[in-house]
């Protein structure tokens, strides 16, 4: 049973990974050439840029525009799938025992922290697009697409990133996993208690005879 429990928690790990890296990636895909700026690359000079001059300069503010609007997105998706992550590989780790030598209280604490998760993915997923599609349908946003579409550069537009979207589809996943979790969390505690009600009426039946014959002498 917590074999079972063990392998949905390492696939909720893996998933926590996932949605950090394409948050990470969100960023660096849309931050266009604010990225190389801030890193000091020469990603926005003039010889790999198509833009040059007062269009530049335009890219240059709208981009760091844009990433200051997703700045929020950015740091809240970092701190929540890195957060649970480790949390989870905590709850992995502790758990990594056998069920009989299990306290009660760890397997109600489990349900409750994989339930939280949960709902605060469902949460988050909500809150995460929502914030996205309001900074998409920005002025910000449509005139950088705008500057970026006259070079061509179409992928640099205000539609939902593929990146967002991969980073919401792991998070559903990872709401269904936290869910199997808690059903496996409760059916322990439900296992572990009629083990030790059984464990306990065999002791009773065993020191029952012994008593019933120190009686009669």
């Amino acid at each position: 049973m917590k074999v079972t429990g063990g392998v949905v928690q390492i696939v909720e790990v893996i998933l926590n990974g996932m949605v950090l890296m394409c948050i990470v990636a969100s960023y660096f895909v849309l931050a266009g050439f604010s990225a190389s700026f801030a890193s000091g690359g020469g990603f926005g000079n003039n010889y790999y840029s198509p833009f040059e001059g007062t269009e530049l300069e335009q890219v240059r503010q709208l981009d760091q525009q844009y990433t200051v609007l997703r700045a929020p997105l950015i740091y809240g998706g970092v701190a929540v799938s890195l957060g649970l992550g480790v949390l989870t590989m905590g709850v992995l780790l502790q758990g990594a025992k056998s069920l009989t030598k299990l306290p009660r209280k760890w397997l109600v604490l489990e349900a409750v922290f994989s339930l939280l998760a949960a709902v605060g993915y469902c949460a988050g997923i909500g809150v995460f697009l929502h914030v996205a599609l309001r900074i998409n349908a920005t002025d910000t946003c449509k005139r950088r697409e705008r500057l970026y579409a006259r070079k061509g550069l179409t992928w640099m537009n205000c539609q939902l990133a593929g990146t967002d979207g991969a980073a919401a589809t792991f998070a559903c996943l990872l709401v269904i996993m936290y869910g199997v979790s808690v059903v496996l969390a409760l059916r322990s505690y439900r296992e572990q208690k009629l083990y030790r009600d059984s464990q306990e009426q065999h002791r009773n039946y065993r020191e029952g005879p012994e008593y019933l014959w120190s009686g009669t002498l």
